[in-house]
């Protein structure tokens, strides 16, 4: 059979100077807009944790740019969302502004709150802007709005259908009082409503101020030119791929709205022809009755994701790549649930492992054409809230906080240690003084989670933890998951380590909380252990040079235990105090003999197995080339 091909998008509209000049301009506009949101707003998840996003659109929906430290999850449901908003709106005017959450329709969970603008030129509507921001609640029965219990989305948070936010640049008093009613801490939640409404203002602005200079046409065509671009370079890159179809499966812990709380299946088949792409998610299982999966939209944008971390010289993403990827999903399975079911926890849930298992087929494809393209999986979301009456000022608090935590190793080098790099780009971790300053916590420590990289001869990244003790009684709310199935390890490699939550460590009343919890009471000195998981491992760990696994035992990453039983280096603490320790070769050389004679270590998907996909399908970095590195430029940098 001839491999299908499309012709490539049309050559450049504008000239080549301009066209480089808009499409870094849009990026330009919408950082600039998501830098007021970050300074407008109160709550440390926007201000310090950077759960925002900002984009341009075109009047019929397609995504032209966004942010450069915008939230990877929301910017692919933002075409869904303007193109449900263009059909429930019969006309738009000048001045009005849209809030909108509804994830059925517009993608995520109801705590992503969208603000739309449509950008008005010569009396049409010439583009939209969405700022999104993560409220820390929306309402509902838990402090955060996140319901590892619920079984219908009205058990969770306030859903709301575009709403007219401000007409006519006024504000709507009775849906700006119908949103303060529903939601906890609203005097917080009104500074977020106003950035977001300034930051669409703020792209109308930078937007028409280049219409000005260029003229409506030029801008309308650069739009144009961005999404070809990106689909040109996307359908090249496909073109050099193996014809064939590609598959992988991963698991999420469990569905504790069940009975018996089985693992929840995540798969995909990857069909390469031509420069054709298609990601079939038909074989996942059956929507989870608790909340943890999602609606097709979030389905779409991690997909993106997955597929733009091996193609990152696409970014930003746009509808260029949008356009030129097939996905196939089933209504009702848990990858494409349909209301009721609950959503709120589809970042910690199906989110990443569709980002996983979109990465893995890839993966396949792209081993022997560029493995530097090729990552084991990553650290999974935490959604981890708290709130109640502040003991010291008697207000109520809700907080919302995650860690980041290690990403996948790659085919020629080590994961990455406490990013969030599926997630958010440009994530950084929450400050403790900033949180202590706000919530009734004392961080006592904020460090690397030692061995709980998955290993390889290139290991995942390292998970983080985060410790304090509680000075006011609060309420603990906890939805995540990889705490039974870790990120998965490739060619050998084994799986990263799991998230952890426990109540009072070493205590007599020590508490396994887990990664499903609701409404546990934490009582004034009680103490909290939260760590997160390592990245997926590449290759056998016996294979990684002595000098590496050295490194990371002096940085106290890696126990002595772990450096000898599972990378066979023997290393002689010589004085740990001056971080003088010697590799014993001779031991080494013995151990590493014994390892690879006889490999027993268990199979599996749980932290620190050996994933046996990940091992089937994924060669070693010996025989990819990459043992000593990557072979050639890396993804994005020119050949």
């Amino acid at each position: 059979m001839e491999p299908t091909t499309t012709v490539t998008a049309p050559a450049l509209r504008n000239d080549p100077i301009t066209f480089e000049v808009l499409r870094n301009a849009f990026k330009a506009i919408c950082n600039e807009a998501s830098a007021l949101i970050e300074r407008v707003s109160y709550a440390p998840t926007i201000t310090e944790g950077h759960d925002y996003s900002v984009s341009i659109l075109t009047p019929d929906g397609r995504l032209v740019s966004h942010g450069q430290r915008d939230q990877a999850p929301h910017m692919g449901t933002f075409e869904a969302s303007i193109q449900h908003l263009v059909k429930e709106v019969a006309e738009f005017h000048p001045g009005d502004v849209f809030i909108y959450n509804d994830p059925y329709t517009g993608g995520t969970h109801q705590n992503d709150v969208k603000i739309i603008r449509p950008i008005f030129h010569g009396g049409e509507v010439f583009a939209f802007a969405i700022a999104l921001c993560h409220w820390p609640d929306v309402g509902g029965p838990m402090h955060g709005t996140f319901n590892p219990h619920a079984t219908e989305c009205y058990a969770e948070g306030l859903r709301m259908p575009p709403l007219k936010l401000y007409e006519n640049e006024v504000p709507n008093k009775p849906v700006w009082d119908l949103i303060d009613m529903n939601i906890r801490v609203p005097n917080e939640r009104v500074a977020e409503r106003y950035a977001q409404y300034q930051a669409g203002r703020l792209v109308e602005r930078r937007l028409l101020g280049y219409v000005e200079k260029f003229g409506e046409q030029v801008i309308r065509d650069a739009f144009e030119d961005t999404m070809d671009h990106s689909e040109r370079l996307f359908r090249e890159w496909v073109r050099k791929l193996p014809d064939g179809t590609y598959e992988f499966t991963d698991w999420g812990d469990r569905d504790i709205g069940r009975e018996d709380q089985p693992p929840i299946k995540v798969n995909a088949k990857l069909t390469i022809d031509g420069d054709q792409v298609t990601i079939d998610w038909t074989g996942c299982d059956p929507a989870p009755v608790a909340s943890w999966g999602f609606a097709r939209p979030a389905l779409q944008s991690a997909t993106y994701d997955g597929t733009m971390h091996c193609f990152p010289e696409l970014a930003p993403l746009n509808h260029g790549v949008v356009r030129a990827i097939n996905i196939v999903s089933k209504k009702g399975t848990c990858v494409d649930v349909e209301e009721p079911t609950p959503v709120t926890g589809y970042c910690s849930g199906a989110y990443e492992k569709v980002d996983c298992v979109a990465m893995a087929c890839w993966g396949q494809a792209l081993q022997k054409i560029d493995p530097t393209r090729v990552h084991a999986a990553t650290v999974n979301l935490q959604n981890f809230c708290t709130g109640g009456v502040h003991p010291k000022t008697g207000l109520d608090f809700v907080s919302y906080l995650w860690l980041e935590g290690g990403q996948g190793a790659r085919a020629y080098a080590d994961g990455n240690s406490f990013y969030m790099m599926i997630f958010i780009g440009g994530a950084s971790n929450q400050p403790n003084e900033t949180l202590e300053r706000w919530y009734p916590m004392y961080y006592t420590s904020t460090e690397a989670e030692v061995d709980s990289c998955g290993d390889g001869e290139f290991r995942g990244g390292f998970g983080l933890s985060r410790n304090f003790d509680v000075w006011g009684d609060t309420e603990l709310v906890v939805l995540g998951d990889r705490e039974i199935v870790g990120p998965p390890g490739l060619a050998g490699g084994t799986n990263g380590g799991p998230n952890i939550l426990i109540r009072n460590p070493g205590a007599d009343k020590e508490e396994n909380l887990g990664m499903f919890t609701s409404k546990a009471i934490l009582r004034k000195g009680d103490r909290v252990y939260f760590a997160s998981n390592g990245g997926g491992g590449y290759g056998l760990p016996w294979k990684r040079k002595p000098e590496s696994v050295l490194d990371d035992v002096i940085d106290e990453l890696l126990t002595l235990e772990k450096a000898r039983n599972v990378y066979g280096v023997a290393i002689d603490a010589v004085d740990p105090d001056a971080l003088e320790y010697r590799i014993d070769e001779t031991e080494t050389a013995r151990l590493r003999e014994a390892l690879a004679a006889k490999d027993d270590r268990p199979r599996g998907t749980a932290p620190f197995e050996v994933n046996p996909l990940g091992e089937d399908l994924f060669l070693p970095p010996d025989e990819l080339g990459t043992s000593e590195g990557a072979p050639g430029p890396l993804p994005g940098e020119a050949a």
